[in-house]
């Protein structure tokens, strides 16, 4: 994976506040899944650094194959970017995500 902008500018207590914020939202925000989660900045801590270690600054996004959520929503396909609606983004994905249909609920016919 590509190096992210400012990963060597965090604060020596980043790794703590990462792991106790992932122990109180274990799960991506965007999907669901608790695979390859990171933690993302919803200010950006490069630009808000008062903000770096503020838990209401953070959601937990997915990065791993078939759930790139952290790069997709928050950072919207570029890592110099962000999303300052990335809350309301991944609340909403989410919302479809568990509200899609069941393979078992469709009829055969639709699924072909």
């Amino acid at each position: 994976m590509t190096e992210k902008p400012h990963d060597h500018d965090r604060s020596p207590e980043w790794p703590k506040v990462r792991e106790k914020f992932l122990e109180i939202c274990p799960a991506c925000a965007a999907c669901g899944s608790t695979d390859g989660l990171e933690v993302h900045h919803i200010q950006p801590f490069h630009l808000h650094r008062e903000l770096e270690l503020d838990p209401s600054n953070l959601i937990t996004l997915g990065e791993s194959d078939g759930h790139p959520c952290h790069f997709m929503f928050g950072h919207l396909l570029d890592w110099r970017s962000y999303n300052p609606q990335v809350q309301k983004d991944a609340e909403r994905y989410l919302e479809e995500v568990k509200a899609r249909p069941k393979p078992e609920e469709q009829p055969l016919a639709e699924i072909t």
